[in-house]
């Protein structure tokens, strides 16, 4: 599996800071490819929730690592499953 980001709304009132969202694409062997769309609050509950491991959370991992200002600076990278 392959998680992509694809692109980061910001927020249009600035204190809703948990509500930027981001879209990226997924693309698996299995399903093919998706493209969908997260809040950085759901990535905050999901990364809270489940074990690194796969690209999608090794994804949801850097945007929830990230500082607001380094957002932009996460499109375009590609996250891989771990291999073993």
């Amino acid at each position: 599996m392959r998680a992509t980001l694809l692109s980061h709304e910001k927020p249009s009132d600035p204190s809703s800071v948990e509500v930027h969202r981001f879209r990226f694409e997924i693309d698996d062997d299995q399903t093919g490819t998706i493209t969908e769309s997260i809040s950085l609050r759901t990535a905050r509950v999901l990364v809270e929730h489940f074990a690194d491991g796969n690209a999608f959370i090794r994804m949801l991992k850097a945007i929830v690592a990230a500082h607001c200002d380094e957002y932009d600076d996460l499109l375009g990278r590609v996250y891989t499953d771990h291999r073993h």
